[in-house]
């Protein structure tokens, strides 16, 4: 057995109405004299979700200090101006609600206020040397797995590219996974976040990191979000499938923790950093091409994904791994989500740039199960052009 690591947060709350933990969870921290940051942004703020939360913590009495500005995908510059405005606060705690940005943006920003004069780019130039403050990262839609993940996601402006920063320091140590706060959310973020979580669960089974703890969970992901996908897509109020895909984006983001996603992932980040195309968007028009190039190397992996899935095939001779990346591309149809470059402006003359950009995402296209060369991605964007 190759060697591997579990790092997970520390306490996970599961179930609707646990959201009424955070007092408990505020009170158990030394920061009864110092401000607790509520980090939103303007579309979650939208649902009254963070001001019920802070009269919650004032209730507790603590004091508060919400931002509602987290943008969509930030760029380095937009947190290390966010850090700047709270710099001077006396900020001892932070609770991160919404998607993947506003928590990605709370572990970055946990950070750069406990360590003053930091900036995002140093980050990413001299990883970090030591933790950060305290974190309890609420998500509000089944996608990143952010609150589970050692990851931080940042567009980086100059290269026109996605940048993971990657540590252990980013793990909260509370999370709470309330699938009621997620009943709200739109049917095309419910397409999209959930295909990002379900090419987490994916990805990580079928990376060469892959190992017995990440496969465990990674399957079980892979089950739980193919069953209720559709479910939470037509009706967003079933809250059994609600609770499904929290808890099965939450197995992605554990999964990344010990495993790692792979070239889905790698060839989306241009897509992101460049035209701004959403993350789960972008992940879903790549994901049955890569799997298709990736199928001869992991045949026996796929099929058990789509044994998982509920895929039985009536002959005997019929190859499952064939008909699961089939069943992936009539789900991303089903779920209405944009499938082609064209459908951003994006034109042919753009793939040799997209390509050398999806070059550098070095840490993601070595754990891909087979190698990609440079015509293999430009071929990739092709066949989705």
């Amino acid at each position: 057995m190759k060697p591997f690591s579990i790092n997970t947060p520390m306490h996970v709350f599961i179930g609707e109405g646990e959201i009424s933990r955070i007092p408990e969870i505020l009170n158990s921290q030394d920061s009864k004299t110092k401000d607790v940051l509520v980090l939103t942004d303007r579309g979650v703020k939208g649902t009254g979700i963070p001001e019920e939360i802070v009269q919650t913590i004032e209730a507790a009495g603590f004091r508060t200090e919400l931002v509602d500005t987290v943008p969509q995908e930030p760029f380095t510059e937009d947190i290390d101006a966010l850090s700047a405005r709270l710099i001077g606060k006396d900020i001892g705690y932070i609770v991160g609600v919404g998607g993947g940005s506003v928590l990605d943006t709370a572990k970055i920003l946990s950070i750069l206020l406990h360590q003053k004069g930091t900036t995002v780019l140093s980050l990413i130039e001299n990883g970090i040397k030591q933790s950060g403050l305290s974190t309890l990262l609420i998500p509000t839609t089944a996608g990143t797995g952010s609150e589970a993940t050692p990851n931080a996601i940042v567009a980086w402006r100059e290269k026109q590219l996605k940048y993971g920063i990657v540590s252990n320091y980013f793990i909260p140590e509370y999370v709470i996974l309330d699938p009621a706060l997620t009943k709200g959310l739109p049917p095309p973020l419910t397409a999209s976040t959930g295909v990002d979580a379900l090419c987490h669960v994916l990805e990580c089974y079928t990376s060469k990191k892959a190992n017995p703890f990440s496969d465990l969970i990674a399957l079980e992901g892979i089950r739980l979000i193919t069953g209720s996908i559709r479910t939470a897509f037509k009706n967003g109020a079933d809250i059994s499938a609600r609770s499904n895909m929290l808890l099965g984006s939450f197995y992605g983001g554990v999964s990344i923790g010990t495993s790692s996603t792979t070239a889905v992932h790698a060839l989306s980040y241009p897509l992101g950093g460049k035209y701004r195309i959403p993350h789960g968007v972008a992940n879903a028009m790549l994901l049955v091409p890569v799997m298709e190039f990736n199928r001869d190397a992991i045949p026996e992996k796929l099929t058990a994904a789509a044994k998982v899935a509920g895929i039985h095939s009536s002959s005997k001779d019929a190859d499952l791994s064939i008909e699961f990346i089939q069943f992936l591309k009539e789900l991303v149809k089903e779920l209405q989500i944009p499938s082609s470059l064209s459908a951003f402006g994006i034109k042919a003359e753009a793939i040799p740039e997209l390509t050398e950009n999806a070059l550098q995402v070095t840490r993601l296209l070595s754990n891909n199960p087979k190698p990609m060369s440079s015509s293999d991605i430009t071929a990739i964007y092709e066949t989705i052009r």
